[in-house]
């Protein structure tokens, strides 16, 4: 679990990066994430669709695995933005973490307040998510802490 966690938040850390500089996350989903076993370190790839900010889904369903999608990237005319992001982060750590869609406590391996987040982050309501993804992972950070 520490290994899982550990990757999150280096895919956490990067996409902090990617959103100062103005860019959000499209179509990043597990398997945009490379991990070696020998030296427990994560990378990841295929960001060849992130685009500058704003981003207004001109195509209804964007590209993507519906996983890891938030609802704005099924709905055309939707501003694609931070909260889209943070939407992905929590998706992302439910699918390494526990429950994937089914994000049910008892199927989450990291504690309660690491669910507490990651449940807030993918709130289908695009306003009760955290602001950002720097938000998300302060408050990740904090629960890390907490255990």
């Amino acid at each position: 679990m520490e290994k899982r966690v550990h990757a999150l938040n280096q895919i956490f850390k990067f996409h902090d990066y990617v959103e100062s500089k103005e860019y959000v996350a499209v179509d990043f989903y597990d398997g945009s994430i490379l991990y070696d076993f020998q030296t427990d370190e994560t990378r990841i790839c295929d960001i060849d669709l992130y685009q500058k900010k704003p981003f207004i889904n001109t195509m209804g369903r964007l590209w993507g695995s519906s996983r890891f999608m938030s609802p704005e990237e099924f709905e055309l005319g939707s501003v694609i933005d931070e909260r889209t992001n943070v939407f992905t982060m929590g998706a992302i750590a439910f699918g390494l973490v526990g429950g994937v869609l089914k994000r049910d406590l008892s199927l989450w391996e990291a504690g309660v307040a690491l669910h507490a987040v990651a449940l807030q982050a993918v709130n289908p309501d695009r306003s009760k998510r955290y602001s950002s993804v720097s938000e998300f992972y302060s408050a990740w950070q904090v629960a890390s802490r907490e255990g």
